[in-house]
């Protein structure tokens, strides 16, 4: 049997270790191995889980606890496992040249996930960040309009309440490359709903073309691209990290929305999932119809932004 200086032994341990950490809800779990003892570790349990949940005012959670304090009696060890904390928002991405997520080698300077998630770190005093968005921009393009949605995970936070609109403004006057909006805590499955969702989205695109052009046929041009399903095999740019697959994809409309014999304006709405710079390029024809295709010359992006991710 364990006995009371045991358990008032392993309440102080307990109760020092909480003290850097807020909290609502806990539950203690016993690391038996192949010597459980239920005789034992049950009252045990129930005796040590009343003693804090007195002398913390905090509550024992079965389901789904802030702090999981799970006690090693063999080796006298205690581990505790934080509940992450996750921030809910959406982001702007007001300059090209960062990617979304932080890379393992330095390439870049900084990410959309470091603009966002170091700021929040400092906040939350948490060991490290984690970034889900609902699908990604390329490193050259740029998100404009209500923003991309995403779910930032802070792991092991010591604070878990505080002003998210300071944050947001904190975030939004410091950061060269990013803004965000409407930032409130959700929950682990706010990142399976958006990495699930399929938004259709709408763009705009710069285009740079081979040779001058005219207005009727680039007006031709976007008749043709728009109601239509294109077929899109996985673009060569990518082939190295995703499976060679035919995808087809709806085009709602491309529109000309500012005409120069060079270098177009179009805006274009897609579904979730068409590679824009293709459709515009064709990818050695990859890419069926295309823009280059249709104006038999060669075009490429030259500028692209994500304008609205309908969701």
């Amino acid at each position: 049997m364990i006995n009371q200086d045991t358990i008032l032994h392993y309440k102080n341990r307990i109760l020092k270790k909480l003290k850097k950490f807020e909290f609502n809800t806990f539950l203690i779990g016993i690391i038996s191995g192949e010597e459980k003892n239920d005789e034992v570790e049950k009252p045990f349990k129930k005796s040590l889980g009343k003693i804090l949940e007195e002398k913390l005012g905090k509550k024992v959670d079965f389901k789904d606890p802030d702090i999981l304090i799970l006690i090693d009696l063999k080796n006298k060890k205690i581990n505790y496992q934080i509940k992450p904390l996750y921030i809910f928002g959406r982001y702007q991405k007001v300059v090209s040249g960062i990617p979304q997520t932080k890379w393992k080698r330095k390439k870049f300077k900084t990410s959309v996930q470091e603009e966002i998630g170091n700021p929040l770190l400092k906040i939350t005093l948490g060991k490290n960040h984690s970034f889900h968005g609902c699908g990604r921009e390329d490193i050259d393009v740029t998100t404009v309009g209500e923003g991309r949605p995403f779910v930032l995970e802070i792991i092991d936070p010591k604070i878990r309440t505080f002003d998210l609109k300071k944050a947001e403004e904190e975030i939004n006057k410091k950061s060269k490359f990013v803004k965000v909006k409407n930032l409130s805590v959700t929950n682990k499955e706010k990142i399976k709903e958006i990495k699930l969702a399929a938004p259709d989205k709408i763009y705009e695109a710069e285009v740079d073309l081979e040779k001058e052009t005219s207005k009727k046929e680039l007006k031709n041009a976007c008749r043709l691209l728009s109601n239509i399903v294109v077929n899109q095999q996985t673009p060569t740019r990518v082939l190295k990290r995703r499976y060679d697959l035919l995808r087809k994809r709806k085009i709602y409309y491309f529109k000309l929305i500012k005409y120069h014999p060079k270098n177009p304006v179009f805006e274009i709405k897609t579904e979730s999932g068409t590679y824009i710079k293709e459709l515009i390029s064709g990818d050695n024809g990859r890419t069926k119809p295309s823009l280059s295709e249709i104006l038999k010359q060669k075009a490429t992006v030259k500028k692209l932004v994500v304008k609205e991710v309908l969701i």
